[in-house]
């Protein structure tokens, strides 16, 4: 009996004896960088190994040290690889969603260009200019970031609310100081009705989103990258030379550490990286919570998207009250000299607002703006605790955080021999680390952490910013250029931009526009954008918008009922035109009496 339980106890696997020989090591020796002439034939005294135990052991001091430096390289490498791969996967989803926004951009620039012409014709082309700078504002800021939204759109109507007035009212003179008086009137009139007010507010929140969400995920990704340059202590660099190499030297490269003795190590060695984990955690979730607004109120497709809708109806409001609003402004800013009327002049008058088949369509259950949210929601999700998490990764990809309690195999490496690992597996955190096994850790913080911290702190407050609607600052990198866009974009200095620098009542810059803003030279050259520059423009009546497919529209019925429709529907179209010039045009000549008779 007593011979029966000592054969068992020779046999139990926590007590494999050493091999007798090293023959068997010379494949495994061999792919971690050992040549094999310098494999011993049967073990020798481990005299002088540095972290290894000594006695019987196939390692020499040579081998040893190229076992150590493999496993050094495959710890590094595991590190780097998980960082950066984390990292390019944010960097691809914010690639992505950039992408789509300057391309929706783009494409609402050239539906509206296109859309303005088959309804309006010529008329809309003479001004195109006009909108035209708008289109390139928004794409200059969501590009660089250097213009006030809320004053940008303002300054638009601004402008299209000039030329509307001197169009209308073209058989009066306007000098400079009378345009700047119609301008400074605008807002308590509100010829536009509350379209520019709605569309700065949506417009204004939907960008400066969509602009910061890209932001933030790209500086996240430089921060991971930044991560990966932090250096282990040579503390942790030995105890991964133990854990990986010693097994091996005993002849069990098959062998794997114990989790918990793994786990230990892994923590030990990025403790450093808990020193980011909270402020990382918090960053993740205001990067969730902007793509939940971007999902809904600042949905940025849905702004963009309707903005020549919304010009429209703009324009149709001030055609509507623009005799209401000439008399107010008569009243406010006096009656202006009566001139020649120009045969140039640029008739500035729409007909009709879009047709609903100029319309935005009805939209998909998810549009594909949505569904990159939707899968970059899901990525955050998968990295809010990475940094956390990774100790547990480096040591088995199927043990996750929340599998507390580690259960060890009885065949593993415990880091003296073959058998279960006796310590206690320590919590999460920095501080906890201070009382680590395997690894002694520093009390000190690393600089670039203490620098990466800062950084996602303020990171996280400007996502919150622009979360509740606000403006922010950003940094731009000054080395970025500007985006190929075949000489439609503006060139900006970029920098630290506070917003509120800009805004209107400041005065310290002007948008677009502003050198010919109280000029009264209305009739300017044609600007087409470059899309549209070798194509001829249309022969279009104005009061006979052209349909989608650019053939004139038809009277439902024919003969000389139709004819006689035609004409009344042009002569009733004509005096609409013209009433409001007459009645001014009268009511001029009545105010110059007291003046021909004195």
């Amino acid at each position: 009996m007593i011979l029966l339980l000592l054969f068992f106890e020779l046999v139990s696997p926590t007590n494999i004896p050493p091999v007798p020989a090293c023959e068997h090591l010379r494949y495994t020796y061999s792919t971690r960088g050992v040549p094999q002439y310098d494999i011993p034939g049967r073990p020798v005294q481990g005299v002088g190994l540095q972290f290894c135990a000594s006695g019987p052991s196939c390692c020499t001091r040579s081998i040893e040290q190229r076992l150590g430096s493999w496993s050094e390289r495959q710890y590094r490498d595991a590190v780097f690889n998980r960082t950066t791969s984390m990292a390019a996967e944010i960097e691809d989803k914010a690639q992505k969603i950039d992408e789509y926004v300057y391309s929706l951009l783009n494409k609402a620039q050239r539906s509206f260009h296109e859309m303005f012409i088959r309804t309006y014709g010529t008329m809309y082309q003479k001004n195109a200019n006009v909108f035209q700078e708008y289109f390139k504002d928004l794409k200059v800021y969501y590009d660089k970031g250097i213009l006030d939204l809320t004053y940008t759109t303002t300054n638009f109507f601004r402008i299209l609310y000039q030329k509307m007035f001197q169009v209308l009212n073209s058989q009066y003179t306007f000098d400079t100081k009378y345009l700047r008086c119609v301008a400074d009137n605008m807002e308590g009139l509100q010829p536009f009705g509350d379209v520019p007010r709605k569309l700065a507010s949506s417009v204004k929140r939907s960008l400066v989103a969509a602009r910061a969400l890209v932001k933030a995920l790209k500086t996240g990704h430089d921060v991971a990258n930044i991560m990966t340059r932090v250096e282990p202590s040579e503390a942790c660099l030995t105890a991964v030379k133990r854990m990986s190499s010693c097994p091996a030297c005993q002849g069990l490269p098959e062998v794997k550490p114990c989790n918990g003795y793994c786990i230990n190590i892994m923590k030990g060695c990025l403790a450093n990286y808990y020193q980011i984990d909270t402020v990382w955690t918090d960053y993740i979730e205001a990067l969730l919570g902007l793509t939940e607004r971007l999902s809904g109120p600042f949905n940025v497709e849905m702004t963009i998207d309707p903005i020549s809708i919304k010009i429209s109806d703009a324009i149709m409001n001030f055609q509507e009250s623009g005799f209401q609003v000439t008399q107010k402004v008569f009243e406010v800013c006096g009656t202006p000299r009566l001139g020649r009327r120009s045969a140039q002049s640029s008739q500035f008058v729409f007909e009709k607002r879009l047709e609903k088949i100029h319309r935005t369509p009805s939209r998909p259950t998810k549009s594909e703006f949505e569904l990159l949210l939707m899968e970059l929601k899901r990525k955050l999700k998968g990295v809010e605790e990475f940094w956390s998490v990774l100790p547990y990764q480096m040591c088995d990809t199927q043990i996750e955080k929340p599998y507390r309690k580690i259960r060890d195999r009885s065949s593993c490496w415990n880091g003296q021999h073959v058998g279960a690992y006796e310590e206690k597996v320590l919590e999460d955190g920095f501080s906890n680390q201070a009382d680590n096994p395997e690894v002694p850790v520093s009390s000190e913080v690393h600089p670039v952490l203490v620098e990466e911290r800062t950084r996602l702190q303020s990171l996280t407050s400007q996502l919150r910013s622009a979360y509740r609607g606000l403006d922010i600052e950003w940094w731009d990198d000054p080395r970025k250029g500007p985006r190929d866009t075949q000489g439609d974009e503006g060139s900006g200095d970029p920098g630290l931009y506070d917003d509120e620098d800009y805004s209107e009542g400041s005065g310290t810059y002007r948008g677009s526009g502003d050198e010919d803003y109280y000029t009264s030279d209305y009739d300017e050259e044609l600007v087409v954008p470059y899309w549209h520059k070798d194509r001829t423009p249309p022969s279009v009546d104005p009061f006979n918008p052209t349909t989608e497919t650019g053939h004139t529209m038809r009277p439902e019925t024919g003969g000389s009922s139709g004819s006689r429709s035609r004409s009344r529907s042009l002569y009733k179209a004509v005096v609409t035109f013209l009433l409001p010039m007459f009645t001014c045009y009268v009511g001029g000549m009545f105010a110059s009496l007291p003046l021909i008779f004195s």
